[in-house]
């Protein structure tokens, strides 16, 4: 009975802090939705500009933004051990960090013109996808700084704000979407690459508002970043970030492309085929909010309590996280099972591409526990400051398993007597998931079982 309240009383610890975290990256998801609806109005050249400006921009956003995550298992140390001048001292390193790299994209912006024509876009859609693109790198250092701010006020327990302030952009990019895509006020009528510049908007809206309210609201007075004048970047600062923060980056970076090149590979078996891939995983990453967010949260809490000198409670609470995420996939496996055509139905009307898509959402299905249970480890591990490990089984999970094994399904059909085509790279899916879950599951057990060996030593040398 006491291992079971535990478990009700951590679960209940990861959902409160999990739940507005959840909401504000459902937001995230939304304004691409809007952006694609918004931009199809105003015609099929348009939708494409957004849908082409988003396949280059989100990967690369992922990575950085991933970069950047890295303060969020040091402040919630820093915060389990009651040093908030190091918290004060570390977000601040971490906002410098996110204006690095949110210049990133801006140097690599020359050479979208190229990468496009070579791809064999028409000069008049490569033109408005780079205007699109141009948009967004004004506003990404905005966005990574935003992601920066809302990882320490998440770590010091208080994520509301980024799910206000995230809602908050939604409202504001709707609004500069119908300026800026049909020409209201005044403005130029920029179509699709309009909703660029009003994500860029959004962007910077949301950051002014995020530091407004840790700058004025009293939750933040023990640990206030913006007060007591401010500091330069400093080497050895920016090393502890990039350490954990690099291969957090090269993680997300790598299950991101796997999962958004397969449109890329299945481009010649035609548009059904792209298409139904599309929907099938625009849902199923909008399940992936779920367990994407008490990840988040284990990254917090599991770092609250080694901050606090407490691995015992650590493992006890990665575990209950990783279980936590599986209750969720298990809730979830079912309605998409059964609602998978009506499912389909609200993104197409198309009925081949309904059909095909519904049968990939089996496959979608079945994956939510291997996601579940990879995303909830990692999210874990990065309480444990463990982030190379990670991305290496990422890399190899995916890159030296999982792809090539699609592609081996999907092009040459394997043992069976005709290629699978898209459904053999969702089985290659499939077993990276598996693969890259059973591998963080050990790498887990032995990180937490190491530091419970490492405090049980210490506290038994100062015993004797």
């Amino acid at each position: 009975m006491a291992r079971l309240a535990a478990f009700f009383s951590d679960s209940r610890a990861l959902a409160r802090l999990a739940a507005p975290i959840v909401l504000s990256q459902v937001a995230f998801v939304l304004m691409g939705l809007i952006d694609t609806v918004m931009s199809g109005h105003a015609g099929a050249e348009e939708q494409a500009v957004v849908g082409l400006g988003v396949a280059l921009w989100i990967p690369v956003f992922i990575g950085l933004m991933n970069v950047v995550q890295a303060v969020s298992p040091l402040v919630a140390h820093h915060h389990g051990a009651g040093d908030y001048r190091a918290i004060v001292t570390d977000t601040r390193e971490a906002m410098w960090l996110a204006v690095w790299a949110g210049l990133v994209p801006l140097a690599l912006l020359p050479f979208v013109p190229s990468l496009l024509r070579g791809a064999g876009i028409a000069p008049g859609l490569a033109d408005k996808t780079t205007l699109f693109l141009y948009g967004i790198a004004c506003g990404l250092p905005a966005a990574l700084m935003f992601r920066a701010l809302a990882f320490y006020s998440a770590s010091v327990n208080q994520p509301k704000p980024m799910m206000v302030l995230a809602f908050l952009g939604l409202g504001i990019n709707s609004f500069f979407n119908w300026v800026l895509i049909y020409g209201h006020f005044g403005f130029p009528a920029l179509g699709g690459a309009g909703c660029g510049w009003a994500t860029a908007i959004g962007m910077w809206s949301g950051l002014v508002g995020l530091v407004l309210w840790t700058a004025f609201a009293r939750a933040y007075r023990p640990f206030r970043v913006w007060s007591g004048g401010w500091s330069w970047p400093t080497w050895p600062g920016q090393k502890r970030l990039l350490k954990l923060g690099l291969p957090m980056g090269g993680a997300g970076l790598a299950e991101v492309a796997a999962f958004a090149g397969i449109a890329v590979l299945v481009g010649r078996f035609g548009a059904v085929q792209i298409a139904a891939h599309q929907v099938a995983l625009n849902f199923a990453s909008l399940l992936f909010m779920l367990p994407m967010g008490i990840s988040s949260a284990l990254a917090i809490q599991v770092g609250h309590r080694l901050g606090a000198g407490d691995p015992y409670q650590a493992r006890r609470i990665a575990w209950t996280g990783v279980a936590l995420g599986l209750i969720v996939a298990a809730v979830v496996v079912g309605p998409v099972v059964l609602l998978r055509h009506e499912i389909t139905a609200v993104y197409s009307n198309d009925p081949g591409v309904r059909a095909l898509a519904a049968s990939l959402l089996l496959w979608a299905a079945l994956w939510q526990f291997f996601d579940a249970t990879q995303v909830c480890a990692i999210g874990a591990l990065r309480g444990y400051k463990v982030t190379l490990m990670p991305m290496v089984l990422m890399l190899a999970a995916f890159w030296l398993v999982g792809i090539p094994l699609g592609a081996w399904l999907g092009y040459d059909g394997g043992f069976l007597a005709r290629p699978l085509e898209v459904h053999g790279f969702w089985i290659g899916l499939v077993v990276g998931l598996l693969l890259v879950s059973v591998g963080l599951v050990w790498a887990l057990w032995a990180v937490s079982e190491a530091a419970v060996r490492e405090r049980s030593a210490v506290v038994g040398q100062g015993a004797a």
